[in-house]
């Protein structure tokens, strides 16, 4: 599959540095499979391993909220996330509260034919904390490179059984 990775820094007030990075996949699914795979946040535990747990309340037909648990190692935190679903197509998530000074993730979902797809994941994000920013940026920039695939590990085990 294909798979474009970008990755940027960019500079805002004070001279902080926020991360950007932008995953774009072809996928032998359809958008309808991806959608339902990146739409069920309770179930991420099971197959994104940084995932520690993930609770989803405050149901509305286009937005929910979700408190989620990550961890790296002996590193734990917990977000707070608002989900808001634009169409059958797109997925726009910001962390609320937590250790995030800002946190988005954009995912895009284009269907390409019946069994074939296009995602995209944009991820910006910002810590609080110098310390969080430091330690946490780099594994945070794994993860996010990662997550496609997971994502499509997950689809060939739901989808190929």
């Amino acid at each position: 599959m294909l798979m474009k990775t970008s990755l940027n820094l960019k500079k805002h007030e004070k001279r902080q540095l926020m991360f950007n990075y932008k995953i774009v996949k072809k996928l032998n699914y359809s958008d309808k499979q991806m959608f339902d795979l990146i739409i069920d946040v309770e179930k991420y535990p099971e197959f994104l391993p940084w995932c520690k747990s993930a609770n989803v309340y405050a149901k509305k037909p286009n937005t929910f909220c979700s408190d989620m648990e990550i961890g790296f190692n002996l590193i734990q935190e917990k977000f707070t996330s608002k989900v808001t679903i634009i169409g059958s197509e797109k997925i726009f998530s910001e962390a609320i509260s937590g250790p995030f000074k800002k946190m988005h993730n954009i995912w895009n979902i284009k269907k390409i034919s019946k069994n074939k797809c296009e995602i995209s994941l944009n991820i910006e994000f910002d810590f609080k904390s110098f310390f969080l920013k430091n330690i946490m940026g780099k594994l945070f920039e794994i993860a996010s490179i990662r997550m496609i695939e997971a994502f499509e590990n997950r689809a060939n085990t739901i989808y190929n059984n």
